[in-house]
């Protein structure tokens, strides 16, 4: 009876200290910021996307656009329906490129939110630091990412009122003489889209690279010693 005793209070006395570990250590620590990294990278990924399948729309609409003035009057006509439309599909995937813009600023608001929380749960200043640093980094680098995707968007949209123009214009004046007194507008337009397929290069470009940064290792120059841990280099 007194050994059944011991033992129930034992169990009791194990009990306790068998929940607290079962919780774990880190589990009053906040890790959120991970989730929403990788939710930018998506979001950025998503976003480039979107404007590719933009500017392949308008470079189609631009085709169209070359053929109805080269064409005969029958045949600029049965362009013409095809160019209203493919007008439409730029429209409409210039929104989604705009909507995709939207989500990612929020993600990254709530990625950069999450990162100064967890700067607090820091207890090491070189390590609180380093992460820091980054973050400083990071928000730098968004911003001029936003800043290059806002200007490709607001290129597409000036691309849109210039093809509604064209349009308009179209719409009462398919004769081949009328068609030829465009050739000034054209090499504007010619210009102008080609200025907005080199901005769409710098966007992919810039993306992948802060894609890479943000999601990848942190770089050998960034590394924190561990107590007692040599430099090899040294």
């Amino acid at each position: 009876m007194k050994n059944a005793t011991q033992l129930s209070l034992l169990s009791l006395l194990v009990l306790p200290f068998t929940a607290c570990q079962s919780s774990g250590y880190m589990s009053s620590v906040a890790l959120t910021g991970a989730e929403s990294r990788q939710h930018v990278v998506e979001a950025i990924s998503e976003g480039v996307s979107e404007q590719q399948v933009a500017e392949d729309e308008f470079e189609a609409a631009g085709r169209i656009l070359a053929s109805i003035q080269t064409a005969s009057e029958a045949e600029a006509s049965k362009l013409y329906s095809e160019y209203l439309d493919q007008i439409d599909r730029c429209a409409r995937h210039v929104e989604r490129f705009d909507e995709q813009i939207s989500v990612l600023q929020a993600g990254a608001s709530n990625l950069f939110v999450d990162w100064e929380a967890e700067l607090e749960q820091f207890t090491s200043e070189a390590i609180r630091e380093q992460s820091s640093r980054r973050l400083d980094a990071a928000r730098s680098g968004f911003a001029l990412l936003h800043e290059e995707l806002m200007g490709v968007h607001g290129q597409m949209a000036a691309s849109l009122s210039t093809h509604k123009d064209y349009a308009l214009y179209f719409n009462h004046n398919l004769a081949g003489s009328s068609r030829e007194l465009l050739g000034q507008e054209n090499s504007r337009f010619m210009a102008t889209m080609a200025t907005m397929n080199e901005d769409c290069k710098v966007v992919e470009s810039d993306a992948r690279t802060f894609n890479e940064r943000l999601a990848g290792p942190l770089e050998p120059s960034a590394k924190v010693e561990r107590p007692g841990e040599e430099d090899p280099a040294q």
